[in-house]
């Protein structure tokens, strides 16, 4: 048996990375021939915890979550269950694939966002590790990867920009152009900063907010989703000079 189909892979994020709506998470992994330990993304997760200004409204939850927008839905909980994951097999992941931030800056029944999304980057790699609080997306961000870096020294972790979208008004202020980018700079400053590999799928992945709007708006259609996902297997293999 070949090194590659031996290696662990697992994935983090939303709808778009979940099989519970794209699956292209879950795509990668067979791309890759890797064996899957686990797609732990849910549909609506967001990758800052819910808080309401100070308090943290997120419990630790490591059950499975349907496809809905919720406190317990972030990307925390998915850290704590890949890693319990891991402990049950006795096996950590060589790859661990991050795409997550679709949902942060959206608005919930009560009409204001419990994830507001801000660039808080430069306050946040000033902080201890123990001080992240993981009531933004670069806090969040990073205490994911330092806590998985933690956890799973072996890996090597790749975080993706969030898609380019074809999205309505009322949807603006999470998928809309200006928030979209916002979040790539966050993510990509954070991966920086990890050491860890950046994705520029909102750039390179050739999904543009044009082919968007006639192949699924924010979610890609299963044309788009396999395209996508052979470009983040492409780049995982050039980083670890994997064959096809």
């Amino acid at each position: 048996m070949r090194e590659k189909e031996r290696m662990l892979y697992a994935c983090l994020g939303d709808s778009i990375t979940s099989e519970q709506v794209t699956g292209i998470g879950t795509m990668v992994c067979r791309k890759l021939g890797m064996e899957l330990l686990g797609n732990f993304a849910f549909g609506w997760a967001t990758g800052s915890d819910w808080h309401d200004g100070e308090e943290t409204l997120t419990p630790c939850c490591l059950e499975d979550l349907p496809n809905e927008f919720s406190p317990k839905n972030v990307l925390s909980n998915q850290v704590r269950r890949l890693l319990k994951a891991a402990e049950d097999k006795g096996r950590s992941p060589r790859v661990i694939y991050i795409a997550i931030s679709t949902n942060d800056g959206a608005r919930d029944w009560r009409e204001e966002s419990p994830v507001p999304l801000e660039d808080d980057t430069e306050q946040v790699c000033k902080k201890e590790y123990g001080a992240l609080t993981r009531r933004s997306l670069g806090s969040a961000l990073r205490w994911a990867v330092e806590t998985l870096q933690r956890g799973c020294p072996g890996a090597e972790i790749f975080v993706a920009s969030p898609l380019q979208a074809c999205a309505p008004e009322s949807d603006q202020a999470a998928v809309g152009r200006e928030a979209l980018l916002t979040k790539r700079e966050i993510i990509r400053k954070i991966s920086g900063f990890c050491g860890v590999n950046f994705v520029d799928s909102y750039y390179e992945s050739g999904f543009t907010g044009e082919i968007a709007r006639d192949h699924g708006h924010i979610h890609p259609d299963g044309e788009w989703a396999e395209r996508i996902a052979e470009y983040v297997a492409a780049a995982i293999r050039e980083k670890m000079s994997l064959s096809e």
